[in-house]
């Protein structure tokens, strides 16, 4: 899942206010760099929520975040956040706590005990958290725990929480205009350097 904060209002304004000062290439490449910078604020700021809501390390959620940055010709980043499933197994390992077995069941780290579960490894070398479906032998299932964005997302899945899509807008509005406003001002000095001024 990504999520889409527009800012457009603030370039409208800074392009009117720089339209004859900075030639149209290089302030889109400027505002390009600021929402880049902005995004890239952002997902810190979206990763620690993560983090804290799932219980998991900062590096694992980051990993599970990825940035698509803005270029001069496309100025629009998207920040995504994967929404694969771990198992219990590795859910558990995740959060430093290595699962172990139990006479009534599996502790999977700071998830806790998982009665009747167990720990097995596949022929192909998988090792996992399983529970058997009925009181036989077999099927079994695979246990698995939260997927990464899941704690972002509202009751019925479809979309983030209000707080977290307000951890990301109000960075970016918190930082988007000062770097605007920076990489104009280095636009302007690179334009004063090209007339000696």
């Amino acid at each position: 899942m990504s999520v889409t904060i527009r800012v457009a209002d603030t370039f409208d304004n800074l392009e009117r206010a720089f339209r004859d000062l900075v030639p149209a290439e290089r302030r889109n490449a400027a505002y390009a760099r600021a929402i880049n910078k902005a995004i890239a604020q952002a997902r810190t700021q979206w990763v620690r929520h993560i983090s804290k809501s799932a219980q998991l390390p900062y590096a694992y959620v980051r990993r599970a975040t990825a940035v698509f940055h803005a270029s001069a010709a496309r100025p629009v980043a998207t920040l995504t956040v994967s929404g694969r499933y771990l198992t219990l197994f590795r859910y558990a390992e995740a959060a430093g706590g290595k699962p172990f077995l139990l006479p009534s069941g599996v502790v999977a780290g700071r998830w806790g005990l998982h009665r009747g579960a167990f720990i097995a490894r596949m022929p192909n070398g998988h090792i996992s958290i399983f529970a058997r479906r009925s009181k036989k032998r077999l099927p079994i299932k695979q246990l698995y725990g939260p997927s990464v964005p899941r704690p972002l997302l509202n009751a019925r899945k479809t979309d983030f929480t209000p707080e977290a899509t307000k951890a990301i807008s109000d960075k970016i509005n918190e930082v988007i205009l000062p770097l605007a406003l920076h990489e104009i001002g280095r636009e302007i000095d690179r334009v004063k350097a090209r007339h000696g001024v």
